[in-house]
């Protein structure tokens, strides 16, 4: 009995001990990230046509309100291509209460060569926003 009252005591203590708990570490002025979650896509151009296809956006905290932010290219490790082989939107938009979205990227057979075949995009860093990963799209014949 004498050990029962003890486990007892152990309990309270700890009930109380955790229900004391308090965020006040918690950092409401924490920066938002935002990237591609895709970060490769290779898209097979027709012969002098063209090719879309999305590849996905996540942000790092939810909104009630919809946000944009700006994307850029991002000179890719090797063999890059011409910007006149591929175009995309230079925003994308998280709608409210969201934290991922399709981004859609279209490669275009201007120029393209085995030589150079690689384009990269990523979300313009900003205050309080932190570019997180970027996409890197392949595109070839």
């Amino acid at each position: 009995m004498k050990k029962v009252n003890i486990l007892i005591v152990i309990l309270a203590i700890a009930l109380v001990a955790v229900s004391c708990e308090t965020y006040d570490d918690y950092d409401e002025n924490r920066l938002t990230t935002v990237g591609f979650v895709t970060l490769t896509k290779n898209l097979s151009v027709p012969e002098g046509g063209s090719k879309t296809d999305s590849v996905k956006v996540f942000v790092s905290d939810l909104s009630n309100v919809a946000r944009t932010f700006s994307v850029i290219t991002v000179e890719p490790d090797t063999l890059p291509t011409a910007p006149e082989n591929y175009t995309f939107e230079s925003t994308v938009t998280i709608p409210a209460n969201t934290r991922e979205v399709m981004f859609g990227v279209t490669a275009i057979d201007n120029s393209i060569d085995d030589t150079r075949r690689y384009f990269r995009i990523a979300i313009k860093p900003e205050p309080n926003i932190v570019s997180g990963g970027r996409s890197q799209i392949g595109v070839k014949n």
